[in-house]
């Protein structure tokens, strides 16, 4: 109640304030002479007086609205790298099907991998000596802990639709190769996405790692930071609690984050997170926003080779 009547008392004191100014610019503009530049107040030109009139009117009306708390109004921030470095391609693939509205829905055209395409890359991946490791792997080696391999590389997948178990995981489960696929843990069990048994059923090959992509694949930058850290504490929680493993790192839905965001990704006990921005210089210091290189539909093989 103290507390309502301090509030009140702030806004009757802001209310008189606008009020006041307001009087004394209306003075200036209706009763002072109209050539204000050849005019001094106390040596002062009016011009200047009318302006610091305006200026305290603006800075009044703006002290008086409040401002959300959210994670911040800009949502690409690239951090910059640091301490240990290694060139660590990490991939990143999103469908790996057929778009069954081609040319109507462009954005999965872009995202669209064909079995055919996706089987040929691997195989090149395979027959070239590359290494196919996971981001725990690649978190240790940052760290000085392990040797890196040889043509070290991490292939990912966002987003848990269905099409990766129908026709990505026998691909990978017949070349044994090791890939991290990140969940959007509130939508799994609904449509186009896979479900807990499918997931349980790959996770216990040992060649995938699920890895966490908030609840309801929020566009994080436009929540408020609580709203946020439930988004991505809740998603590490849940693939724990079923897959009995720990969850160490995390994924931005549309590749949005912030130095805010990264924060809370570290208090949530991540230990690394990944982006989308394109770069393939893995260091400690983009450790919680790493760069990846989006694999595209349609890519030819010689394409793809160069991206790597």
């Amino acid at each position: 109640m103290v507390q309502s009547q301090v509030s009140m008392f702030g806004v009757k004191k802001i209310s008189l304030a606008l009020c006041l100014i307001l009087s004394l610019l209306i003075f200036a503009f209706i009763f002072l002479p109209k050539t204000p530049n050849q005019i001094k107040v106390s040596g002062t030109p009016l011009s200047s007086i009318r302006q610091s009139i305006l200026t305290a009117v603006q800075a009044t009306a703006a002290a008086s609205t409040p401002k959300p708390k959210t994670a911040t109004s800009s949502a690409y921030f690239i951090p910059k790298n640091y301490g240990r470095q290694i060139n660590v391609p990490i991939l990143m693939y999103h469908y790996i099907g057929a778009n069954p509205n081609p040319g109507k829905d462009l954005a999965r055209d872009n995202l669209s991998v064909t079995p055919e395409l996706f089987e040929e890359q691997l195989n090149y991946l395979v027959s070239n000596g590359y290494h196919t490791i996971s981001l725990d792997t690649l978190h240790a080696i940052l760290m000085g802990t392990v040797p890196a391999p040889q043509k070290p590389i991490v292939l990912t997948f966002d987003d848990g639709y269905i099409d990766f178990y129908i026709n990505a995981y026998p691909i990978i489960r017949r070349l044994d190769i090791h890939v991290t696929s990140f969940l959007p843990t509130g939508l799994i069990g609904t449509s186009y996405y896979m479900n807990w048994d499918q997931v349980k059923e790959i996770h216990s090959s040992g060649l995938v790692s699920f890895q966490a992509h908030t609840i309801h694949h929020a566009n994080l930058p436009t929540l408020s930071l609580d709203q946020a850290k439930e988004e991505i504490s809740q998603s590490k929680q849940t693939l724990e609690a079923i897959l009995g493993v720990p969850i160490n790192f995390f994924s931005y839905p549309y590749g949005t984050s912030n130095p805010a965001l990264w924060k809370l990704v570290r208090e949530s006990g991540f230990v690394g997170a990944v982006g989308t921005w394109t770069g393939r210089i893995e260091s400690e210091g983009n450790l919680f926003n790493m760069p990846r290189i989006k694999i595209p539909g349609g890519l030819p093989l010689a394409d793809f080779i160069r991206r790597i």
